[in-house]
């Protein structure tokens, strides 16, 4: 605990403003310009559920759900270059195993070759936004299958009462024919 104590001392003498860490619930970093983590605040850790060691002794990269590795990458290198990030969306992998939606707004800070990143965990708003996106294709599916099934019925019926009028037009037809020899 002391070793820890001292380590975060340190931190906080080297990064001032590092001590809000502590304070916020959104998630904070700090992460050098090789992708490692330099310290994060209890939101990190919590969220992620790895420990403060856990999390130091591996690339971020390797958190970063597979299939967004590509596309963090491609802003992290933007942001190397000096381009903020500002509310970036990408998932992560829990200790658990569980994706984690974060949203990032992120600073490189180059005379220190540090990012300096703030996120927020949007896992709840983004599984209603999921649903929401599931029933709307649910619905417009359903939609163009029975906007299919009322043109083929249309179709269906007009034939139907085309035919249907041409035959009692045939009868009247035959009737007025009956009815002008009986009068001829």
């Amino acid at each position: 605990y002391l070793k820890f104590e001292r380590k975060t001392e340190k931190m906080n003498e080297v990064y001032p403003m590092l001590d809000l860490f502590d304070k916020t619930l959104d998630l904070v970093c700090v992460v050098n310009k090789s992708g490692w983590f330099v310290k994060v605040n209890p939101a990190v850790v919590y969220t992620l559920g790895y420990s403060e060691e856990e999390l130091m002794a591996q690339p971020v990269s390797v958190l970063i759900h597979p299939d967004d590795r590509e596309m963090t990458a491609k802003k992290r290198n933007d942001l190397l270059n000096n381009k903020p990030l500002l509310n970036f969306q990408n998932r992560y992998v829990s200790k658990r195993g569980n994706t984690v939606w974060l949203e990032w707004t992120s600073v490189y800070i180059p005379e220190k070759e540090v990012v300096f990143a703030i996120a927020k965990d949007i896992t709840s708003r983004k599984m209603v936004e999921i649903d929401i996106e599931e029933n709307y294709k649910k619905y417009k599916d359903l939609t163009a299958h029975f906007k299919q099934h009322v043109e083929k019925d249309r179709e269906y019926f007009a034939v139907e009462l085309h035919e249907e009028v041409a035959q009692m037009a045939i009868v009247v037809r035959m009737h007025f024919v009956a009815v002008a020899r009986l009068y001829s």
